[in-house]
């Protein structure tokens, strides 16, 4: 994962590389834990990156979030040299969502799936970001 902090504007930039294909997930956490969190995820072949709701551990409670709140900017997924790249751009503070602090610690979480089709992850973890 490659990110930079666009102050000036109140966003982050990401970019996300797997070796392989499939699709690509971060999310936000308040707790470290996936349920209640809220993710970016991009599907190969699907529409641009979008924002979810993790409502809990099966496939049916991922859930893409209203279209007032698909507020990414240059989201992108692709497939280059064998690797998948998901980019996009996040407004850091949003209305009603969990905010990336700009001091002190952020719960992030990342997974992966076994292809392209969403559903269980093939490998997940987390980590603390501090910007």
């Amino acid at each position: 994962m490659r990110y930079k902090v666009n102050s000036s504007e109140g966003s982050m930039s990401v970019e996300l590389i797997y070796d392989g294909v499939a699709w690509l997930g971060l999310a936000l956490s308040n707790d470290g834990g996936m349920i209640g969190s809220e993710s970016v995820i991009g599907i190969p072949g699907g529409v641009a990156p979008q924002k979810y709701y993790l409502g809990g551990k099966d496939t049916s409670a991922v859930v893409p979030m209203e279209d007032e709140r698909q507020t990414l900017l240059n989201s992108t997924i692709e497939l280059m040299n064998d690797q998948t790249v998901m980019k996009f751009t996040k407004l850091m503070k949003e209305p009603g969502e969990i905010e990336i602090a700009s001091t002190g610690d952020n719960f992030i979480l990342w997974a992966h799936g076994f292809d392209s089709n969403l559903g269980y992850h093939q490998s997940r973890d987390q980590f603390v970001l501090s910007l």
